[in-house]
């Protein structure tokens, strides 16, 4: 007959399952079927995620120097600096039908411009200028972008996808036009 499962958890030897213990791991943890958390949880070193990892975004920031990326759903949450010092750095959005998927652009460099394009005849819905004023709404498949002639450094637009066809605007700052 195999151990018992309190022989290895000194916690659930003294306090049983159901425990309101610490408990911290070392190495290599593997856990399958359904695993939730309450309270704080701390992670460091690398962290990977396979299977159903709904609402868990990407903390990553990216700074091209190039001329642009092509982003996927799996970089949601991404923080894309364009900081090249002329020219366009044009940025492809992932199709909106997923729900919650979001980016934020940042103006790295004033003498660069950002092109926002969406995937296919997508739709993306943003204000001209600081959230105030007139929407921009362009035609379905055309981008919106962020132009050297009037950005200032660090002007940002955060994109959310609504699940359909369209991204929304949810935080943004300096003018942002019809490409």
């Amino acid at each position: 007959m195999g151990r018992l499962i309190e022989s290895y958890l000194p916690p659930v030897l003294e306090d049983g399952l159901n425990t309101a213990k610490d408990v911290s791991f070392t190495g290599a943890v593997a856990m399958s079927g359904a695993v939730s958390f309450t309270g704080a949880v701390a992670m460091s070193g690398a962290v990977s995620f396979t299977g159903a990892t709904a609402g868990i975004k990407r903390p990553a920031e990216i700074q091209l120097t190039g001329t642009g990326d092509t982003l996927t759903a799996a970089e949601s949450g991404t923080t894309m600096i364009a900081t090249k010092a002329s020219a366009t750095q044009t940025f492809v959005l992932p199709s909106a039908a997923t729900s919650g998927l979001s980016f934020t652009f940042i103006c790295g460099n004033a003498g660069g411009e950002i092109l926002i394009d969406p995937a296919g005849s997508e739709n993306i819905i943003t204000k001209a200028a600081n959230n105030a004023g007139a929407s921009v709404a362009p035609a379905g498949g055309t981008g919106i972008k962020n132009t050297a002639a009037s950005n200032v450094l660090n002007d940002y637009l955060t994109l959310v996808s609504d699940g359909v066809d369209t991204w929304y605007t949810v935080a943004q700052s300096g003018i942002w036009a019809s490409q």
